[in-house]
């Protein structure tokens, strides 16, 4: 990566797309894990470490799994707002974006539930539901079903990009502006 990858809008744009494409097909790149924040019923931040699972660099949206009984379902269909975040140490690039998030329809799912591997499957229908206080660590059970998988799409309409470098540059990008980009003071 040179340096002038990231000195034009243009180009710390793109480092952004290609540093969250890297996180579909690279286990140890930093977009895999992006941190999706919501809000929860008394108004609090509420903040969680996903994996990502599916990225349209054309339309900038981003995918994700869930149990649909887990919290952030019920809070993304209550108010569909929600932020991510990825801190790219090897690229020194800090992402931050706001995005709409959806749950798929079912039938949607269903077609994405065939991909799952057989493990991944066991985390979406855990008996009692995730977020249950249980008496003891291991006291509830994986129950794989197919009607507790969710598919969460973002649809990304801001993105804040901070490259950590000799020259900080900082800029913002939005979805109504055709993703142009302005640049910010770091």
């Amino acid at each position: 990566m040179s340096e002038q990858d990231h000195t034009t809008l243009t180009g710390l744009l793109a480092l952004v797309r290609d540093r969250i494409e890297a996180g579909l097909h690279d286990r140890d790149a930093a977009a895999r894990l992006p941190v999706l924040a919501t809000r929860d019923a008394q108004g609090w931040p509420s903040a969680r470490t996903m994996v990502l699972r599916g990225f349209d660099a054309h339309d900038w949206t981003l995918d994700i799994h869930s149990d649909a009984d887990a919290a952030k379902v019920l809070q993304l269909t209550d108010g569909p707002r929600a932020a991510l975040h990825v801190w790219d140490a090897e690229a020194r690039l800090q992402i931050r974006m706001r995005a709409h998030v959806v749950r798929l329809p079912h039938e949607e799912e269903k077609t994405l539930w065939q991909e799952v591997p057989e493990p991944s499957r066991a985390q979406y229908g855990a008996v009692p539901p995730p977020g249950t206080p249980i008496a003891a660590a291991d006291a509830w059970h994986p129950n794989p079903r197919p009607a507790r998988f969710a598919v969460l799409r973002a649809r990304l309409l801001r993105i804040e990009a901070l490259h950590i470098g000799e020259i900080h540059r900082r800029a913002r990008y939005e979805r109504e502006e055709g993703w142009q980009g302005s640049w910010l003071v770091p």
